[in-house]
């Protein structure tokens, strides 16, 4: 590991094996705030992660428990990596909306910057993720060296797709994803825009 702990990751970040230290941001949107998540978000992303309807695309609904890991696992990412998925608030009433952002994937043995995102089903079709995303993709193009991002997506997962899509992603290739059953995913990919 380099100074610093962090993990250097290599494919799917450019030419350059290296990234930058880094610690996770806080981001504005027109509409949202993402800053990183904490414990205080527990129960109000428990209710998202809880609700079977919005986890479908997920291997389960997340118990207490399960939603507590989920935090302190985001927690020992932004330790090792400097960046993972942030709480999305809505910036004139502070409600928490999910979490969305970047994550390093190890897929078919290289390491990739992953973005992921889940908005409360209160607040779905109204472009939060699609916004949130952005946000996101943006400053990983502008703090790591990442040639690329991914999105592992579901082929039934037709609302994540569309987040994708608006995002200028496209499918790239197919893998078997998942750490309980492995499924089958499309993965999406937006190249770094070339320099002007």
């Amino acid at each position: 590991m380099p100074a610093g702990g962090r993990m250097t990751p290599a494919a799917g970040l450019g030419a350059s094996p290296s990234m930058p230290a880094t610690s996770p941001p806080t981001l504005r949107t027109a509409r949202l705030r993402l800053r990183p998540l904490t414990l205080d978000d527990l129960e109000p992303l428990h209710a998202i992660q809880s609700d079977p309807v919005h986890m479908r695309f997920y291997d389960h609904s997340f118990s207490l428990d399960e939603t507590r890991a989920w935090i302190e696992r985001v927690h020992a990412r932004y330790e090792r990596d400097g960046f993972a998925l942030l709480a999305v608030e809505d910036r004139q009433t502070g409600e928490f909306l999910g979490n969305v952002g970047p994550m390093l994937q190890r897929v078919d043995d290289a390491d990739e910057v992953e973005l992921g995102w889940s908005i409360t089903p209160t607040r779905a079709r109204q472009g939060i993720a699609t916004e949130a995303a952005a946000a996101c993709r943006d400053w990983v193009f502008a703090s790591l060296q990442a040639g690329h991002v991914i999105s592992l997506i579901l082929p039934a997962n037709t609302p994540s797709r569309g987040v994708a899509e608006h995002l200028g992603m496209r499918v790239w290739k197919d893998v078997l994803w998942g750490s309980f059953e492995p499924r089958p995913h499309h993965v999406y990919r937006l190249d770094r825009p070339s320099a002007p």
